[in-house]
């Protein structure tokens, strides 16, 4: 990580070898691949597939992603740990040759065993709506999406400024799903998401993720216009691998704005007899949990984008 706790390229040399340089190729094989988006963070980049993290790119040579991703079994100590290692370290060998197609095949393969057979699914849902939603929400939509997942650092300009606590006493590290820019009137919008309703109790439910969002990014003057030049950063750096059409931009006069989008789960069960709960009903579930608590309720009368089953487009 760099002194800069935010994120963007901040190393010249970096900046030139994912613009010009050896990892050029890999930005191109995202650019030309549905199946897989670019992130930027820290002095680093993500290679996202399906909602799962192949690739943690800091340098020409230097990469990481998961080593569980190579696990076949349910309980830890029954893997070869060694096995592990050693097809971790093939995979890495792979990017470091510049074989970037076979170093993704071989990771996201691995990734997709190990979430079916090993998470069993757990998880997964969320991440891959996720996906879909950065991928199908670029440049001629309602909202260009520009960033997922970010996690507020505990030394960031806009780190949490709340009362609650993690288990240890420190600080939350809060984590918003969805960075996106409105197109309609250009404003930047921190977009929570969730697919169905066991994930609407708090913690980590509806409210808290307002609550959040009120004691970090919106805190103040301060920590808002933060939050928006390093966004904008972020787009500049997009822009300019053509990730993202020149045309979009931020309006910085706009205060950031923060609102949920649900996704509706068709297979989601009222009880174990097998009834199903319909969209409406979702609907007023995810209503109940964002409005029963009166008091520092900062989740009450926010925007909330709904998605049917399988729709991604993020529309007012």
């Amino acid at each position: 990580m760099s002194n800069f706790n935010k994120r963007g390229i901040h190393k010249w040399l970096f900046l030139h070898d994912i613009e010009e340089g050896p990892l050029k190729p890999l930005v191109e094989l995202v650019k030309s691949n549905e199946d897989l988006v670019l992130q930027i963070r820290d002095d680093c980049f993500n290679v996202y597939y399906q909602g799962g993290n192949v690739a943690k790119v800091s340098s020409r040579t230097s990469v990481d992603f998961d080593k569980n991703y190579f696990r076949t079994h349910i309980e830890k100590s029954e893997e070869n740990w060694e096995e592990i290692k050693k097809k971790r370290q093939d995979a890495m060998a792979l990017f470091k040759k510049g074989l970037f197609s076979d170093y993704i095949n071989t990771v996201k393969t691995a990734m997709k065993f190990y979430w079916d057979n090993v998470l069993e699914g757990k998880g997964v849902a969320e991440k891959m709506a996720q996906h879909q939603i950065c991928i199908l929400n670029t440049n001629q939509t309602e909202y260009t999406v520009v960033d997922l997942e970010y996690q507020v650092s505990t030394k960031s300009i806009f780190k949490y400024q709340g009362q609650r606590k993690t288990k240890s006493g420190g600080l939350p590290s809060p984590r918003f799903d969805i960075i996106a820019i409105r197109n309609s009137d250009h404003r930047l919008c921190v977009i929570e998401l969730k697919k169905g309703t066991k994930a609407l109790k708090d913690p980590s439910g509806v409210q808290e993720h307002a609550e959040s969002f009120v004691h970090t990014i919106g805190f103040d003057k301060k920590t808002r216009n933060a939050f928006l030049s390093e966004m904008n950063d972020i787009l500049q750096i997009k822009k300019k691998l053509e990730l993202i059409d020149e045309k979009v931009f931020i309006d910085t006069t706009l205060e950031p704005e923060f609102l949920y989008a649900y996704q509706y789960n068709p297979n989601e069960q009222v009880n174990k007899k097998g009834i199903l709960l319909d969209f409406e009903e979702q609907k007023r579930c995810f209503k109940y949990y964002q409005e029963y608590k009166k008091k520092d309720n900062f989740a009450k009368e926010r925007k909330v984008i709904w998605l049917d089953d399988k729709c991604y487009l993020l529309k007012d």
